[in-house]
């Protein structure tokens, strides 16, 4: 809620909610804003609600968990892996403790029901942090609108990990920094704060110095203060960004753990951080392609470092597809002023002088308090009914019934798992072959053997993992190839199997 306006925000509330308040100039049109978010977020957080359980079928979910509840009970930070079998010692940070300690927490009060809720908590809290500066520069249907448009492109990265946790603090600090540039100030140096928050949720900060260098460049093209006190505070403000994001448990190697995951050879095998497709991604490609038409006009023109932070973000989400959050609820931020001056039919000033001669918008104006308190109140109610009623797990990811026949037939040696039950067997408390890690462990051409054991003729890979990690039952999805193999293979076979899982026992490894 830090990127709302607050000065506007707070300012004109009171006198709307007092009867036969006088109407300050323009405040009608920010009644209107706030009648519409209080609607728009309603709708939001209810569809949120209906689709609750979806945000937790991601497996990063179920050991995210687990870390954060292995940092409270043992009140220290690991430094090695002690989750898998395959790299158990390695180097390893939880980098993110503070959003796994947040996902822990809210398991602890409310179950999954808890973890999905808090999700969908974040999610309307950045529902309205896109909204509400959108609606200051463009007519509120629009930028309301806009708000939906990013959501449906973003909704595949909507899943309680903490990257969706950090969102809120994201748009804090680029937003912040961007509309400082613009303005011709330096940022305020309570971003600084942000940016260690940010550090010690996700690993995207340093993404945060990019766009504070790209908004001081903003700044100094714009209005040349080349030896300004603002000039001086931009610089000491850069200076300052990775002395905050370092006040974190690892120190530095908060930010050196995003050098080593860039340079990760298991990436290429992970889904989420695969390259853009637009025979897969059609609804984006189709919204690329419309934002390029619209281009082409010659309508509409951008700062040139507003152009240059835009292809920056392009380029991220075309390089990797899990940045698809970055481009699309980023891109209003950078252009939605310059956007709203090239085109004045959309912008709010105009929109605002007209308000006063509508009957619906001053409905809405009138209207603005009561639907406020409404749809508060009715998330709230909603919120409590859903922790009390709902019965959400993370059942896409969560084996549970496989690994419960596999303890109560007794299977010993390690596992050999796909990579989508390495988060169920972490909770589980069993170690993983691989998990959802990867980033930063299971190197060493190790991904890559996994790839080509899951192809045709994969057997003798797969063979050699078992002999070298000492495998004696493997957990794999029905539709896997490495069924088969298992199948086929002498001295192996299925002790269980249903819809979601099969797992194989060698013989003399079941009780």
């Amino acid at each position: 809620m830090a990127m709302l306006n607050a000065t506007r925000f707070h300012g004109f509330l009171p006198g709307a909610m007092r009867a036969g308040a006088p109407s300050a100039p323009g405040a009608g049109a920010q009644r209107v804003r706030l009648f519409i978010a209080s609607v728009m977020t309603l709708v939001a957080g209810a569809a949120f609600l209906a689709v609750g359980e979806s945000f937790l079928n991601d497996p990063d979910t179920l050991w995210h968990v687990t870390v954060g509840a292995d940092i409270w009970a043992s009140k220290s930070f690991p430094h090695v892996d002690a989750y898998s079998h395959s790299f158990a010692g390695a180097p390893w940070i939880a980098k993110e403790w503070l959003s796994q300690m947040i996902l822990f927490a809210a398991y602890s009060a409310g179950g999954w029901n808890g973890v999905a809720l808090l999700s969908i908590s974040v999610l309307t809290i950045v529902f309205l942090q896109i909204y509400w500066p959108l609606s200051a520069q463009v007519k509120p249907v629009y930028a309301a609108l806009a708000t939906f448009v990013v959501f449906g492109l973003t909704s595949e990265v909507f899943l309680a990990r903490p990257h969706l946790l950090v969102l809120p603090v994201l748009l804090w600090f680029v937003g912040g920094v961007w509309r400082a540039g613009a303005a011709g100030r330096a940022p305020s140096f309570w971003l600084l704060a942000a940016m260690g928050l940010w550090a010690n949720l996700h690993g995207s900060f340093t993404f945060g110095f990019v766009a504070a260098a790209l908004s001081f460049l903003a700044f100094f093209i714009a209005h040349r203060r080349v030896w300004s006190r603002e000039t001086y505070r931009w610089l000491g403000f850069l200076a300052l960004c990775p002395l905050a994001a370092m006040i974190h448990p690892y120190g530095y190697e908060a930010i050196w753990s995003t050098i080593v995951i860039a340079k990760s050879e298991a990436l290429p095998y992970i889904m989420e951080w695969r390259a853009f497709s637009a025979q897969e991604d059609v609804l984006v490609e189709l919204a690329l392609l419309a934002l390029f038409a619209g281009a082409l006009t010659g309508r509409v023109r951008l700062k040139p470092v507003s152009i240059v932070f835009l292809c920056l973000l392009l380029h991220m989400y075309f390089t990797h597809v899990r940045f698809m959050y970055l481009l699309f609820m980023l891109a209003p931020i950078i252009g939605i002023a310059e956007l709203a001056k090239e085109l004045p039919a959309i912008s709010f000033a105009r929109w605002a002088r007209r308000v006063e001669n509508d009957r619906i918008e001053q409905a809405m104006a009138r209207l603005a308090p009561q639907a406020l308190i409404a749809s508060a109140g009715l998330l709230v109610a909603a919120f409590a009914a859903a922790v009390s009623l709902a019965d959400w797990s993370p059942q896409r990811s969560y084996p549970a019934a496989a690994i419960a026949a596999a303890r109560a037939q007794g299977v010993q040696g390690n596992v050999i798992n796909d990579y989508s039950f390495g988060g169920a067997l972490i909770y589980e408390r069993i170690p993983t072959f691989v998990d959802g890690r990867a980033d930063r462990l299971f190197q060493d051409g190790f991904m890559h053997d996994i790839h080509e054991s899951g192809l045709a003729g994969g057997e003798g890979v797969i063979r050699m993992q078992i002999e070298k990690y000492g495998i004696g039952w493997s957990l794999y999805p029905p539709a896997d190839k490495r069924v088969v193999l298992l199948d086929k293979m002498e001295g192996w076979r299925r002790i269980y199997e249903d819809d979601f899982a099969v797992v194989h026992a060698a013989a003399g490894t079941v009780r």
